[in-house]
């Protein structure tokens, strides 16, 4: 007894000492980090969003719901079987969980899509890396699909917040030298509405903007330092961990070989010898695919198992094509139309997508948009000019990365009107949402590069999340007034 307590009164190592202070000093320089600011200012405003928004009351969260729930409680992988018709209760398999639909049934009558629809699980095709997540979470909690329900929504605002903190740090690299940029890139992301509402209820869009995110910030942390991720694997792999969170991921693909190529020349044959230019070249090569291939190669060879090819897709857009309407780009006002509703959505149309703001709003916003998206281009004109003339270096890394994003956002532009054409009308700007960075520093770019001085770029900056601010309590209290949809009308409280 005597020697321990002699032995609990002895010093403690003095390594131990110095690393619990390395530690502490870590943690306080982390925690201090304006992009862990920004994180924690957009996950309490998630948790605002969470508990304004009512229960299911978001576009297809219910099927989302019932996602989770096959994990939660079946045990399984989110999966669907459609019979042979085009009608929505079609269903084969698996059968879904009782308890689950009489929840949604409950709740059908408060929302503005309350006929059977509802009841189809419509999400469980999808890649499984939320649904996953958030089942394996919510077995520490009761089955119970509300709590469930609001487990999953924390679980997409703690996703929505790791995304701005990957956008801080994604800027960091791409512009080391402006450090106020990476808060207004951020910043942006953090505020805007349609954000706020897209990661504050269930569903796998949280998931697909993290990843794709934090892919970009390792592209971009590899071209800007060669040393790092020299063999491409984590480039590779938080692609293939973006295409478990949403096939909308395939879309980074080319941004991806367009990295591995300019990953290959940053150093010239004649520097390392053209065969040992060659061997890291496909050392590169295979690293990426090999990335791919551990964290989602799995997914796709189950697909194949259990429905016959590899993206799991085919039984749901035929089920999708055959019971809503397509786009019609032979009427002239379509593609109008298309681009209107997609520019609304990206500010903000929330519930299922029948709570708006007003249309001069709208008009603000796009006006303000168009303003801020010219000053960039035009800055970046004038930049590519003055190194043209000789007159500035040029940073090879951030026109680098400008491709790459100019390649991702022409394949989803591509990709968008061809499944509104083929698929579904379908305008919501959701689906570019792993742009998110991009979009952000376009929005940005040009105010902070034509504020010249410190304090312009903060009366700038300022005045911008100042708007945003407003912008995004405006819509709260919409959306808090907008009230249930009582046999599918909004009733204003």
């Amino acid at each position: 007894m005597i020697t321990a307590s002699v032995a609990l009164l002895a010093p403690v190592p003095v390594a131990a000492v110095r690393l619990y202070d390395l530690a502490m000093r870590a943690i306080g320089r982390f925690v201090r980090r304006p992009g862990f600011i920004l994180a924690v200012i957009s996950f309490g405003l998630g948790l605002v969003w969470m508990t304004v928004i009512l229960p299911l009351d978001a576009l297809d969260e219910p099927a989302h719901l019932q996602a989770i729930m096959q994990v939660r409680k079946q045990h399984i992988l989110p999966e669907v079987h459609y019979g042979p018709g085009k009608n929505a209760r079609e269903i084969v398999s698996p059968p879904g969980d009782p308890e689950t639909v009489a929840y949604i049934t409950k709740l059908r009558p408060n929302l503005p899509i309350n006929d059977d629809y509802l009841l189809v699980p419509d999400e469980s095709w999808q890649p499984p890396l939320f649904y996953l997540a958030a089942g394996l979470v919510t077995q520490l909690l009761p089955p119970d699909p509300r709590t469930v329900l609001y487990a999953g929504r924390l679980l997409a605002v703690l996703f929505g917040a790791a995304t701005v903190y990957f956008c801080w740090l994604a800027t960091r690299e791409f512009a080391p030298e402006a450090p106020m940029l990476a808060v207004a890139s951020a910043g942006v992301v953090a505020l805007l509405p349609a954000v706020c509402f897209d990661s504050a209820h269930v569903s796998n869009d949280s998931a697909a903007q993290l990843t794709a995110t934090a892919a970009f910030y390792i592209w971009i942390r590899g071209l800007r330092h060669p040393e790092f991720d020299r063999r491409l694997f984590g480039a590779g792999a938080m692609v293939g961990l973006a295409l478990l969170a949403k096939l909308t991921a395939v879309a980074l693909i080319p941004g991806l070989a367009l990295v591995v190529l300019f990953r290959v020349f940053q150093l010239r044959p004649a520097a390392l010898g053209v065969a040992n230019w060659l061997k890291r070249g496909a050392y590169m090569i295979i690293g990426a695919a090999l990335g791919i291939t551990l964290t989602c190669g799995w997914w796709f060879l189950r697909n194949v198992f259990t429905y016959g090819e590899p993206t799991g897709t085919a039984e749901t857009l035929r089920s999708f094509a055959g019971r809503f309407p397509k786009a019609d780009f032979t009427l002239p006002r379509t593609a109008r139309d298309l681009l209107r509703y997609t520019l609304e959505n990206l500010w903000g149309r929330f519930g299922w997508n029948d709570i708006t703001l007003s249309q001069e709003v709208y008009r603000v916003c796009n006006s303000t948009a168009l303003f801020l998206v010219s000053l960039s281009i035009l800055t970046g004109i004038g930049v590519f000019g003055l190194w043209v003339t000789r007159r500035r270096s040029l940073d090879i890394v951030k026109w680098q990365v400008s491709l790459v994003f100019l390649a991702i956002g022409v394949t989803m532009l591509v990709a968008f009107i061809q499944f509104n054409r083929s698929i579904v009308y379908m305008p919501q700007a959701r689906y570019f949402f792993i742009m998110l960075l991009p979009g952000a520093l376009l929005l940005t770019s040009g105010l902070y590069v034509l504020a010249a001085r410190r304090a312009f770029r903060v009366a700038a900056i300022g005045l911008l999340f100042m708007g945003l601010a407003l912008l995004n309590a405006l819509a709260l209290v919409t959306v808090s007034k907008a009230g249930p949809a009582k046999g599918g009308a909004r009733i204003l409280s």
